[in-house]
Order: structure tokens, then C-alpha cells, then sequence
């Protein structure tokens, strides 16, 4: 069945906004997909970097199922006249149904039309779904880019958006879905062209960017631990703070005037950590 890959890109938002704007986009998809009755199975968790906020859903329906939708028509004693014929009020709401005055239910003191409603395919779906679920998205601070209205954390740059392969068509902030994603801002800062998630992931890690925010952690705590003289100092707080600053993190050893030791422990510690 299809899978739907969304990747939002932007300009570098920050760190602490992350991880809850790649949670939340994945919960507005889904509510939206579930909303509709249309299924889908979550292969992977939502991941992303300070650059590009990513979703991926499997086994997507293609369609809509069928369903049946209930209206209600007027009270009885004004659908029908003395001798049980139609009224112009019973009349007028079955033209507004597509449906003949013999074919309503009566129950409940009104009348009732039911009708069978056909699914809508779901990449026509997509195209109401994906950019309402962006413009839901909540941060602490938000900014206008521009001369747009919309508010959001940071200038939204790409979205890459494919249903079964294709592009999901429509646009947010004059910036138009399509199959572009970037690479790392400095190392491999061109566009270029996937359909897939997996096709995604491999072409993102050739262009140093590791999308995973736990592969990230690994990266920084290993490698970090490997290059140091000494034993790093890791918070739980400042390794994720570098998780969600960087795409491609790269430990090194770095020094400083020796002078600067005379500090008590405790400030160099914790200006090194901030700064």
C-alpha cells in the first residue's frame, strides 16, 4: 500500500522547538487521516533536525472507504399535508438531497434521507490535510517572513511531500510541495530529488545530515568521549541542546589560555555549557 512522506524544511529553528514541532506535525497528519476514516500504520516515528521536520506513514489506504450520512428533513406534520401527500417544505429538502419524496424514513417525529457517500481518493485528501496540519503547528515565538502573513518559528524554505510516489500538490507561504530536500547547509547545500523515505534517509547521510535525533546523541557521546584528554562533563540538558543545534555533529577537543583555569570550577563549567 502507499506511503506518505512529508519533510518540512526551514531556517534553523530552535533547539528546544524541535522535537515538539516533528510530534506535533505527525499527531496533525494523523488526526487529520483518521478524521477522514482513511487508515495508515506508523512504520517510524517522526524525526528531524533544527533544518527540516520529518513524517512518514505506511501502508496508507488510497482511498476513502464508503459511508452513509444521515439528514434530517422536517418535522412530520410539515413534511405532509391532511391527505398524507407531500408538502413543499418535505418537497424543497428533497431536492436538496438528490432524492425522491418515497424514499425518506420516518421516525422520531421528522423525516429522515440517508445516502451513501463515496470515499474522496486520498492524495486529493493530502492536498487539504498536509498544509492545514503545517499552519497548525504551535511555538513559544513566531515570526511573519516577507510580506506574508503567516506566523511560524522560522521562514519556511522546501516541502517535500509524495503520496505513492507522487507529489502531494499545494503550497504554504508561496512555497510550493514538491520532491526537492537539501542537504547540510555548508557541507552539501544543493537540492535534489527523492520520492521515498528510505530514498530520503540515504541521501540526506550522503550529504551529512543525520536525521535521526538519537543517532545524533550517539554520535556526540561516543566520538566526544574518544576525542577528549580528559572525561567530558555530558548533562543530559546539554546533549540534548546539541542534538537539536546541529544535522552532522562532529566532537573536537578545543583549548583555551591556560590562564583562565584560575576561574573557580564551577564558572568555567558553566560558561562553557552555555556558551
Amino acid at each position: 500500500m502507499p506511503e506518505l512522506l512529508l519533510e518540512l524544511g526551514c531556517e534553523e529553528l530552535p533547539a528546544t522547538a524541535v522535537k515538539r514541532a516533528y510530534t506535533d506535525l505527525q499527531a496533525n497528519v494523523e488526526a487529520a487521516l483518521k478524521g477522514a476514516n482513511v487508515t495508515f500504520h506508523r512504520a517510524h516515528e517522526p524525526i528531524g533536525t533544527p533544518r527540516r521536520l520529518i513524517v512518514h506513514l505506511a501502508d496508507v489506504a488510497s482511498t476513502q472507504p464508503e459511508s452513509e450520512k444521515e439528514s434530517r428533513g422536517p418535522a412530520l406534520e410539515a413534511a405532509f399535508d391532511a391527505a398524507g401527500a407531500p408538502s413543499k417544505a418535505l418537497e424543497g429538502f428533497c431536492r436538496g438531497q438528490g432524492v425522491d419524496p418515497s424514499q425518506v424514513d420516518k421516525r422520531d417525529g421528522y423525516v429522515w434521507v440517508t445516502k451513501k457517500v463515496i470515499g474522496r481518493p486520498t492524495a486529493e485528501l493530502l492536498t487539504e490535510i498536509l498544509p492545514e496540519a503545517i499552519k497548525g503547528l504551535n511555538f513559544d515565538k513566531t515570526m511573519r517572513w516577507g510580506s506574508g502573513r503567516m506566523r511560524f518559528a522560522r521562514p519556511i524554505r522546501w516541502i517535500l511531500a509524495t503520496f505513492d510516489g507522487a507529489v502531494v500538490g499545494f503550497e504554504v507561504e508561496g512555497v510550493a510541495s514538491g520532491t526537492q530536500s537539501r542537504g547540510h547547509r555548508f557541507y552539501a547545500p544543493e537540492s535534489f530529488e527523492v520520492a521515498t523515505y528510505d530514498a530520503l534517509l540515504t541521501e540526506l547521510m550522503k550529504r551529512k545530515v543525520e536525521p535521526n535525533p538519537a543517532e545524533r546523541e550517539k554520535t556526540i557521546r561516543e566520538v566526544a568521549s574518544i576525542v577528549a584528554s580528559g572525561k567530558p562533563q555530558f548533562s543530559d540538558a546539554l546533549v540534548d541542546e546539541n542534538v537539536y543545534l546541529t544535522e552532522w555533529p562532529t566532537p573536537i577537543e578545543g583549548s583555551f589560555d591556560a590562564a583562565f583555569l584560575n576561574l573557580p570550577e564551577p564558572a568555567l563549567i558553566t560558561a562553557m555549557a552555555k556558551h
